[in-house]
């Protein structure tokens, strides 16, 4: 396993090796089944959502209370207190809420990085000069099945158009549900810089406030846009690579 891989993913396929295909694309199936929920688990999403709030709000109350404070005309001991403590406490959970989101977006990114090297696994040249061996009906792919001779109306289309319907319909969940909070915090950020606020009282802190809040709301959209659209890319991917192996199946046939 590659040193920083959550320990509950499956290892690198490169550092692995079978004695025929029904064996390699037995752990292939078992590999997937593992990583393809978490690569773009739904609730990755929630909680970089949830870490988000928490950073944003974090910063907001850190900056707005030390522009209160530094804006009282008298400051007493009770004000400083209360300000000390308002913006450690904000920026500790700031802190907590960057270490949580980090981990998602690693987690996210090692188990679709196994997964591109997983599902890629079979159609390596090492990969298909293994002897067949008893492979099941439903794992083979369709260069097994052509392979075998099988007539062409036998495939099962799951390598192929799978990827595409439903495993990628998560990755449009994730490409669409971050639009709202890329514009919300894009909004913010530009109402921040462009409007009103550096002329009120404390106003520099609030606009910075604001503008802070504004940028981790959008970094976070963007973020998930990203990974949608990497994970549809990939998924786009996959199906064609094994559509055109269905599409050419009569062609190697009858030869």
């Amino acid at each position: 396993m590659n040193p920083g891989n959550p320990p509950d993913l499956p290892p690198d396929p490169r550092t692995l090796s079978w004695y025929d295909r029904a064996a390699l694309l037995t752990a292939r199936a078992a590999a997937t089944d593992v990583l393809a929920p978490r690569s773009m688990a739904l609730r990755n999403m929630l909680w970089a959502w949830l870490a988000t709030a928490v950073i944003a709000g974090g910063w907001l109350l850190a900056w707005v209370g030390l522009g209160w404070y530094l804006d009282l005309d008298d400051p007493e001991g009770a004000d400083l207190f209360v300000t000390a403590l308002l913006v450690v406490v904000s920026l500790l959970a700031v802190g907590v809420a960057a270490v949580a989101f980090g981990r998602v977006v690693r987690r996210g990114r090692a188990a679709h990085r196994l997964l591109e090297a997983w599902t890629a696994l079979d159609r390596l040249p090492p990969a298909r000069a293994l002897p067949p061996g008893n492979i099941p009906q439903p794992l083979a792919s369709t260069w097994d099945l052509m392979r075998a001779g099988q007539p062409w109306k036998n495939t099962v289309p799951l390598d192929g158009r799978r990827y595409l319907v439903f495993l990628s319909g998560k990755s449009l969940m994730w490409m669409m549900a971050p639009v709202a909070p890329l514009l919300a915090g894009t909004v913010l950020v530009l109402v921040a810089l462009a409007g009103d606020l550096g002329q009120k009282d404390g106003g520099a802190y609030t606009q910075v406030a604001v503008a802070g809040a504004g940028a981790a709301i959008a970094a976070v959209g963007l973020w998930g846009v990203g990974k949608g659209l990497r994970h549809y890319t990939w998924a786009l991917r996959e199906a064609r690579a094994r559509i055109s192996e269905e599409k050419t199946w009569p062609v190697l046939t009858t030869r």
